[in-house]
């Protein structure tokens, strides 16, 4: 079959505004591979720019990089089968199935030539400063695409290697942590898939939520104590201290983004220890400066990913393990995007930590693996 002229496609044009809509394939620059989409994870930013925005996506404003301005289509995180290339792309990228990161950098600004195309300063996502994948297809650079042939994930598995990149890279952003114990505060989108990275990293994990279902998915992923943790401060403090034991804490994430848990990773963080800042919080909060002076502590920020470093050890992460149904069970129709994610996500009811959508489901289904993935087939241009 040929590649059709247009596509169901989810819109944003504004806070709580998504529609379902017939709007054009687009059509590769070069460079770029057209991809048809395979499966997409739906994010806390895509929640957040859906109930409180726009704040990223550039509906009122065009976006300085991409130029885009007006209704745009989400989706940052996914997976697909190239079925057509941009003028200078090798010919052996069609047909492959692919993870796709987002991540659009100049690659000539001082950030970009330093191995930081996070900050780069013309940076632009996918999905979210440019049309993304909550549609049946979608374009991106090669550079922040990852052939799947030698993985051997499954379409679905490889939607969530975009997350894993960015838990990669907050451990990268703490530095060594083989052999330490750290804290992790907040075991959801991100919090899970660091529990993954850090274990992976020699780390020894203590997670803490106010989730017992999210801390008994942390103990499957590889965490070695948890902690439930309450609200009440004296109490969660003294569980913490006895789960963290007779080790020095080196580590603290704070992923949760809530004023409580950035309060208490600043008072939990012993003298020289760091302190990484995961969750961006709502509003400002004030520390005692003086005390990291005299302490030694270090507070360290995180933003996004390194696509040529993050992503690809992200893969290799997904690729370890099998049993990524504990953190994504269901995947959900396109139409069913606001219902089964974006509404329970914004009230704190998300039915998964990882929502992931089929744009081509007619019906929810479960996570599909590896050994069970069916042959995808992709429309074939002329």
């Amino acid at each position: 079959m040929t590649i059709p002229e247009t596509m169901r496609a989810a819109v944003y044009h504004g806070r709580r505004d998504i529609r379902f809509e017939e709007v054009p394939v687009p059509s590769p620059g070069p460079g770029e591979l057209l991809i048809e989409v395979g499966t997409v994870g739906v994010c806390g930013s895509d929640v957040g720019e859906w109930a409180h925005g726009p704040h990223q996506h550039p509906v009122d404003a065009p976006h300085p990089a991409t130029g885009h301005h007006g209704p745009i289509i989400p989706g940052h995180e996914f997976s697909g089968v190239v079925v057509g290339l941009g003028e200078g792309v090798d010919e052996r990228w069609r047909g492959s199935s692919i993870a796709s990161c987002g991540s659009v950098a100049c690659g000539r600004c001082p950030a970009c030539l330093r191995g930081e195309t996070n900050l780069c300063r013309s940076y632009a996502g996918v999905g979210l400063h440019r049309d993304g994948a909550l549609a049946g297809y979608v374009t991106a650079p090669i550079e922040c695409c990852l052939a799947l042939d030698e993985a051997g994930v499954s379409l679905d598995e490889a939607a969530l290697v975009q997350p894993m990149s960015i838990a990669v890279h907050n451990v990268a952003r703490a530095g060594d942590v083989d052999g330490q114990t750290v804290l992790l505060q907040g075991v959801g989108g991100i919090g899970a898939f660091l529990v993954c990275a850090l274990v992976d990293a020699g780390a020894r994990v203590v997670a803490t939520d106010r989730d017992a279902e999210r801390l008994a998915i942390a103990t499957q992923l590889g965490a070695h104590e948890t902690v439930l943790v309450t609200g009440d401060a004296v109490a969660d403090r003294e569980g913490i201290v006895a789960a963290v034991g007779d080790d020095e804490l080196r580590v603290v994430f704070e992923v949760s983004g809530s004023r409580p848990g950035v309060l208490s990773a600043l008072d939990l963080a012993p003298r020289g220890s760091r302190i990484v800042l995961v969750g961006i919080q709502k509003a400002p909060v004030e520390i005692d400066l003086a005390r990291f002076t005299l302490d030694e502590k270090v507070l360290i920020g995180t933003n996004a990913l390194v696509r040529e470093t993050d992503f690809p050890r992200a893969l290799a992460l997904i690729a370890s393990r099998r049993d990524w149904e504990v953190i994504a069970p269901r995947v959900v129709p396109l139409e069913q995007l606001v219902d089964e994610a974006l509404l329970p996500m914004s009230e704190g009811r998300p039915r998964a930590v990882k929502t992931l959508i089929d744009p081509r489901a007619v019906a929810a289904r479960s996570l599909v693996g590896r050994e069970e993935s069916p042959a995808f087939s992709p429309a074939v241009a002329d």
